[in-house]
């Protein structure tokens, strides 16, 4: 028969489930001993504090320009993302500073203390960080329980409860070597943990783990077509190629194949231990966008049939993010700079749409959207067409 679409959606506001009081209590906690922590170390280094909080605030926003780029925040819930990057940063660092030293101290105790100073980080915050940073994920998914449709959107939650747990963490680690480090200057822990843990390290830290691990959640939701034992062993098989990826990082595992002590033996280092994360979550994305592009699709056939509101190449972007962002690009190089706006602000009014008839059907609700693609169209098509003398292509691009 006709497949059958949810109506309506969860808010994240439900105080009748435990996982809204879960969430809502260990955000308490962790924003209360976050914010004593860091007044603690400012009326020590009241410099490195303010300037270590505008930097690493000011490290997340090309994570926020990016998914403006792809269109994510237009296809996901922003409140839930929020959620999961208050999740990491507080609750998840509040949590796991206190197991992190229980571990140590089981690894000193049970082996030795030159075992616990090796590998300790190695044992303790991948088991640790991974399993908390991915609870966040689970308690935002089980609050809101129907807003999180596609893999995109799990896998975002994934990456900013990461990126949210990274930032905090970077930044105690900033103001604790200015406070039992004595420097001349309260300005070089900053300058040189923002180099060494946001630059060098950024891209394959806590954000990647934490995508890779919540790929597994993925797999448990949206595999319909496999048993509950094998969705739940897909899950634990993501969570512990994190867990893997985690350990290979904080571990001395590799650090005797690179020669050398200098900036170039450390860049070489870094690349070997954090590119095969990149390189996971690069292709978890892929397989990520393809079931986004079969939703997104269903999702237009079912509710916005009409070509010119979503014409057929149209439609297959959908769930393509970076190709949507390609066809923006070769307007604006062909037709100029207005040409690839019309064309973004066209795509995020088709995603608007299909995600809002996907919610609530279509109705009075959609129309000014329809309205605004029509308009859109016709402006985009008018300009294409008066200016093939300043193109720089061979050809007018199909379905602009």
């Amino acid at each position: 028969g006709a497949q059958q679409w949810p109506i309506g959606l969860d808010s994240f506001f439900q105080p009748r489930r435990a996982a809204f009081w879960l969430l809502v209590i260990f955000l308490a906690l962790g924003a209360f001993s976050t914010f004593k922590m860091f007044a603690a170390g400012y009326r020590v280094v009241p410099v490195t504090v303010a300037s270590g909080v505008f930097l690493w605030s000011l490290y997340m926003l090309p994570f926020f320009l990016l998914f403006h780029l792809l269109d994510l925040d237009e296809e996901h819930p922003p409140l839930g993302f929020a959620m999961a990057i208050a999740w990491g940063g507080l609750a998840a660092v509040y949590l796991a500073m206190p197991a992190n030293r229980a571990v140590l101290g089981l690894c000193a105790k049970l082996v030795s203390p030159t075992f616990a100073a090796e590998w300790g980080p190695a044992v303790a915050g991948p088991v640790v960080e991974e399993f908390l940073k991915l609870i966040g994920v689970v308690l935002i998914m089980q609050i809101a329980r129907n807003q999180f449709q596609t893999p995109h959107s799990v896998l975002i939650l994934g990456a900013l409860s990461g990126l949210g747990f990274q930032v905090v963490e970077n930044l105690s680690y900033t103001v604790n070597s200015a406070v039992y480090y004595v420097t001349n200057s309260q300005l070089a822990p900053v300058a040189h943990n923002f180099v060494m843990r946001g630059v060098l390290n950024g891209a394959w830290s806590h954000a990647a783990y934490t995508t890779v691990a919540a790929f597994g959640v993925v797999c448990f939701k949206f595999r319909r077509d496999l048993s509950l034992p094998l969705r739940v062993l897909l899950a634990m098989q993501y969570f512990l190629l994190a867990w893997a990826l985690h350990f290979v990082w904080n571990s001395p595992l590799v650090n005797d194949w690179i020669p050398g002590n200098g900036l170039a033996s450390m860049v070489v280092l870094t690349l070997v231990k954090g590119m095969p994360a990149v390189i996971a979550v690069w292709l978890i994305w892929r397989v990520a966008s393809r079931s986004e592009s079969r939703h997104l699709q269903a999702v237009a056939d079912h509710f916005v049939p009409e070509r010119e509101l979503i014409r057929g190449d149209e439609r297959r972007r959908l769930g393509a993010p970076l190709r949507r962002l390609a066809v923006r690009r070769k307007l604006a190089r062909r037709y100029g700079r207005r040409a690839g706006r019309l064309k973004g602000e066209l795509q995020r009014a088709q995603l608007r749409l299909v995600l809002r008839a996907g919610e609530k059907g279509r109705g009075a609700h959609t129309r000014a959207l329809e309205h605004r693609i029509l308009l859109l169209r016709k402006e985009l098509d008018w300009l294409t067409a008066r200016a093939p003398a300043q193109a720089t292509g061979p050809a007018p691009l199909p379905e602009a």
